[in-house]
């Protein structure tokens, strides 16, 4: 599983029989491990990373130094760095799941993340959400915020982060530019170079603000200006070329998800 693999592929190899793929992703320090009926020996381990996972069938006790948690199909986990475990599953032969591993290195000066713990609803959702964007994304920058929002939802309660004066007017700043700049190319290190905020603090707090990170607000804002470009007839492969986005097939997967529809039924609609 490399970078333009699809998630269709991705499905159909966890189907088949006894299987362990490790991969890459075109995020450097992540890597994601999927195993399905594999009876290698469950002996207890730790991994150098922080491994996020979610259980695709069967169910399994997870030993930790201090507790057992138990699994189940749909449950994610979270396990920290060099945390000793053991995973057990109840029936080998009927057990699946995906694991993705980020380097520490990445996160540990911004995020604390030291408590494992079972993942359920909102936070499992975003968690498999982020590994299967990672099977069709080519656009790192756009991994690297969903990924860094992910981060953030799991970080340990009690951080401080309420927003100074300052740093508020900082974000807005962050806000003005992208309007400004729509149809440039924004990425977290422009934003962190032009601020002096950490890409963790602009999320976090480009979210509270605005409720959304700035990448997918930049792209909200380039597919909101792209409707109005096609009312005014102008032509889908001028519009990527313009707002900068990555193909056309991007664009319409995009404009589909914000409107319902795609560029060529919106056009045939307006004119009626």
């Amino acid at each position: 599983m490399h970078y333009g693999y699809s998630r269709q592929d991705f499905m159909s190899s966890i189907e088949q029989e006894r299987q362990i793929e490790f991969s890459r992703s075109i995020i450097e320090g992540v890597e994601i491990k999927l195993c399905r009926n594999n009876p290698h020996a469950y002996k207890s381990h730790v991994h150098n990373e922080l491994s996020l996972g979610y259980i695709l069938e069967g169910s399994t006790d997870l030993t930790l130094n201090d507790r057992m948690i138990h699994y189940g199909a749909g449950d994610g986990v979270v396990i920290p760095p060099l945390m000793t475990h053991r995973c057990a599953p109840n029936d080998v032969r009927h057990w699946a799941y995906v694991m993705l591993f980020v380097d520490p290195d990445y996160y540990s000066d911004v995020v604390t993340i030291r408590k494992a713990k079972k993942l359920a609803g909102n936070q499992t959702r975003k968690l498999i959400d982020f590994i299967e964007q990672l099977l069709i994304e080519k656009i790192p920058d756009t991994l690297e915020n969903i990924l860094i929002e992910l981060l953030l939802e799991l970080e340990e309660k009690g951080v401080a982060d309420t927003a100074a004066a300052s740093t508020i007017d900082i974000v807005n700043t962050i806000h003005d530019y992208i309007l400004n700049h729509g149809n440039e190319d924004i990425t977290l290190d422009k934003l962190q170079q032009m601020s002096g905020l950490n890409k963790f603090s602009i999320i976090r707090h480009f979210k509270k603000l605005y409720l959304t990170t700035p990448a997918a607000y930049h792209l909200q804002y380039k597919v909101a200006e792209a409707k109005s470009l096609l009312s005014k007839g102008a032509d889908v492969f001028d519009i990527c070329e313009e707002l900068r986005f990555y193909d056309q097939a991007h664009f319409i997967r995009e404009f589909k998800k914000m409107y319902g529809v795609t560029p060529g039924t919106y056009i045939e609609q307006v004119k009626g």
